[in-house]
């Protein structure tokens, strides 16, 4: 049950809904100025002279304009840990509601004549399913380019997101980078807490401005770094490993 309080506050906390509607209304807020400064970009992966490309946004789906708390909730009254199965069979309902102003913030941004992109780590198996429930609430998807990026979809497309910022990059200027999580921004996995913490601070001008991070405290690859990415752990050894990281300021 380690998972119950983060759940419950994405699921009925005034403050999550807070904390996400802030993200998307300072996004917002920005746009304007984002599209008029032709040196601005948020991708790291951006290179020659993008000053005159289309305007692009990358966003992640799941935590960012998606919310599976739901399930979150399923795995926690069966008493489960995620497992691909569940997972797909979630994603196949295609019933995820959006991120508290998420739905705004794209529309506002594509009225804009802003592409936003949605760059995921569902499979490409799922890409029709994650269409569908984008559809289902009006989120922008275009007909003549390709804006849900899958993994797998090309086999150079990893769970690294790198090379699909860098798809994107090659045809549009990337004013932001929108996620729930630090591999959304920068290649981080298997990386320590302290490699982490050093690479995020050492891109504090990105944060708030071209980079804008959404709460994800149900799961990420914050928590997976507390048990050293070893998956064979049964719960016990887990929470054991992550229990050593809790600093008691003695």
């Amino acid at each position: 049950q380690a998972n119950l309080d983060a759940t419950l506050w994405v699921q009925t906390s005034v403050e999550y809904e807070a904390v996400a509607r802030s993200v998307y209304s300072a996004a917002t807020r920005d746009l304007r100025a984002s599209i008029a400064d032709s040196n601005r970009t948020a991708a790291l992966e951006q290179t020659g002279e993008y000053q005159r490309l289309p305007p692009a946004i990358i966003v992640d789906v799941d935590e960012t304009v998606l919310d599976n708390s739901p399930f979150q909730a399923r795995l926690l009254m069966a008493g489960e840990r995620y497992n691909s199965a569940s997972w797909s069979v979630w994603v196949r309902e295609a019933s995820a509601d959006p991120v508290p102003g998420a739905l705004s913030f794209v529309r506002a941004a594509t009225e804009l004549g802003v592409t936003v992109f949605y760059v995921t780590n569902r499979n490409a198996e799922q890409e029709e399913a994650t269409r569908a429930n984008l559809a289902r609430h009006g989120f922008p998807l275009g007909t003549e380019v390709d804006l849900v990026l899958t993994l797998g979809e090309l086999p150079e497309w990893t769970s690294d997101k790198t090379s699909r910022r860098e798809t994107v990059a090659r045809t549009h200027r990337v004013l932001m980078l929108i996620g729930d999580d630090l591999n959304d921004f920068v290649a981080v996995e298997r990386r320590s807490p302290k490699e982490r913490e050093d690479l995020a601070a050492s891109y504090s001008d990105y944060w708030g401005d071209r980079w804008r991070m959404l709460p994800g405290p149900t799961y990420g690859s914050w928590e997976r770094t507390l048990y050293d990415f070893d998956y064979e752990l049964d719960d016990e050894a887990r929470l054991y490993r992550k229990t050593e990281h809790l600093d008691p300021a003695t």
